[in-house]
């Protein structure tokens, strides 16, 4: 990494990654979320990364189609959604 001004580097916050085992799997991953609101960066081969925010949405989908990933790390909290007596 240089010490240039802009930098040479851009390190990014609260990314999720999602690895797939070949690039066919990740193919098919793409198709699967294209109609979902969420905002996917491949990466490489066989790997998408998007906003953690969005998560929870991509692994519903996941889960939906009877796919099971390994989760490393916490997933995000559900946001609260207001109750009845509110």
């Amino acid at each position: 990494m240089s010490r240039t001004d802009p930098p040479g580097a851009t390190l990014h916050v609260n990314v999720a990654l999602l690895e797939c085992d070949s690039p066919v799997t990740l193919k098919e991953t793409l198709l699967l979320l294209e109609s979902l609101p969420v905002h996917t960066m491949r990466v490489g081969q066989t790997a998408l990364a998007f906003p953690a925010d969005e998560l929870p949405i991509v692994h519903q989908a996941l889960v939906e189609q009877q796919r099971f990933p390994t989760i490393v790390g916490r997933m995000p909290e559900p946001e609260a959604t207001p109750s009845e007596d509110d």
